[in-house]
């Protein structure tokens, strides 16, 4: 038994670091934080040059709560010798490989962290009301934990259709395995990216950059398929990104259920879209290489729903059965390797969904409730508390998700299990009013 714990995390992914950096400077909050992968990797198969965060470095582990952290992104820079490199480098946006590295340093400091540990099992002890923990290292020796209270921080996976995962074809993946492949990609006549979003595009720029004119010549090409209507940009406004905010998430959780539900499920391009600036170089470069008539190289196809991907074992082929949504046409597309681009879903792992209906309530639709100090709903006696860190959009907003609401809601669970304030928690951090204006007078 490796002993009782104020709290345990499970999975550590950015949010549960933080929240693993943030608790390292509370003494009287003792804490252990599992993830069943070797060392930590943010998005390692898309840790492509050129790309960066989609938010300020100021989202970084610690500062929305601690601006003063040891383990901040400048502290970090501070640490490498490249503050005065920072400083001209001029921008608010930092690379995504140097981000992951900022993690990897932070949890290689933190001996709160346990990686090598897959949790198999979470038994809730009624009697002691507190939750055992089981994990599992790669020798196959188990340990156990004991902790009250449990923060889960497992993230997203991939999202797979059936018509990816129905197709076995060694180069028929998801984007997350994108880095991994694409040299051979490279090497391939045609390549298909299937997807709307920020990482189809980056697949996209990144392998239109090493496409040759003369490749072009002798038939290459990359086809970048999806079934928007568009390749759309992602919100960037001042003003429109006040939705990733504390203040913003407060109000919508105050928001019924259902009410949630149908919000959450219109505002996709808040944050599915494309950067303007991906799309200004993918721009730049459709117009470059069409100099003088010739063909780019790059063929773009909205409206164009996958139905299914068929290995021709005949020939290198790949068949990509597709209908166009508009015209309501079906058509086949030729290519020798796909790449989906079709996001991430939550998958939560079995032991809490067999905490269902005995430990955690449910809704209607068999969901967890997540509540506005980011616990999700008992239905028992038990006092301990189980934050759910990302929860799905319709729980906690838009901003669930976001790196820059991560520091902000590890300090509201700080302080929670304190039972003070360790952290103090910006307030008014939206110029825009969500709900009611200011002086408004109610109708009877």
């Amino acid at each position: 038994m490796a002993g009782k714990t104020n709290i345990i995390g499970i999975g550590i992914g950015p949010f549960n670091l933080g929240l693993a950096a943030l608790l390292s400077t509370v003494r009287d909050i003792q804490s252990v934080f599992l993830e069943k992968k070797p060392e930590f990797h943010w998005h390692h198969g898309l840790l492509l040059p050129g790309t960066t965060l989609q938010v300020p470095f100021f989202a970084d582990l610690v500062t929305m709560a601690d601006p003063s952290h040891k383990l901040s992104y400048l502290s970090y820079l501070h640490q490498h010798n490249r503050l005065y490199q920072f400083y001209y480098y001029e921008d608010f946006q930092i690379p995504r490989i140097e981000y992951n590295h900022y993690c990897r340093w932070a949890a290689n400091q933190l001996q709160n962290c346990h990686f090598g540990e897959n949790v198999t099992q979470v038994i809730y002890d009624e009697e002691k009301d507190s939750f055992n923990i089981h994990s599992e290292l790669a020798s196959g020796q188990i340990k156990q934990y004991t902790s009250p209270n449990i923060a889960i921080g497992i993230g997203t996976t991939p999202n797979i259709p059936k018509w990816l995962e129905s197709c076995h074809h060694p180069l028929v993946k998801h984007a997350s395995e994108f880095a991994q492949l694409q040299e051979k990609l490279t090497q391939c006549q045609n390549v298909t990216i299937i997807g709307s979003g920020q990482s189809a595009a980056e697949c996209v720029l990144a392998l239109f950059r090493l496409l040759t004119p003369e490749q072009v010549e002798n038939g290459a090409s990359i086809r970048w398929i999806t079934q928007s209507a568009g390749y759309h940009p992602m919100e960037y406004s001042k003003l429109g990104q006040e939705c990733f905010t504390p203040s913003y998430m407060s109000y919508f959780q105050d928001l019924s259920r259902e009410q949630r539900r149908k919000i959450a499920a219109g505002q996709g391009l808040l944050f599915k879209g494309i950067s303007c600036s991906t799309i200004a170089d993918i721009y730049d470069l459709l117009y470059e290489r069409s100099i003088g008539g010739r063909h780019s190289g790059l063929y773009l196809n909205p409206n164009c729903q996958v139905n299914s991907i068929e290995d021709t074992s005949q020939s290198s082929k790949l068949n990509i059965k597709c209908r166009h949504t508009q015209l309501d046409q079906n058509f086949t597309i030729e290519t020798n390797a796909v790449i989906a681009a079709v996001g991430y879903v939550h998958k939560w792992p079995k032991w809490l969904e067999q905490l269902k209906g005995s430990v955690l309530a449910v809704d209607s639709n068999n969901d967890f409730i997540v509540q506005k100090d980011f616990t999700a709903q008992r239905c028992d006696k038990g006092l301990g508390k189980i934050f759910i860190q990302n929860a799905e959009i319709f729980q906690q907003s838009v901003a669930s998700p976001d790196l820059g609401v991560g520091a902000s809601r590890n300090g509201a669970i700080i302080n929670q299990l304190a039972k003070r304030e360790i952290y103090r928690l910006q307030k008014n951090t939206s110029f825009q009013q969500y709900g009611i204006p200011e002086g408004a007078i109610l109708d009877s």
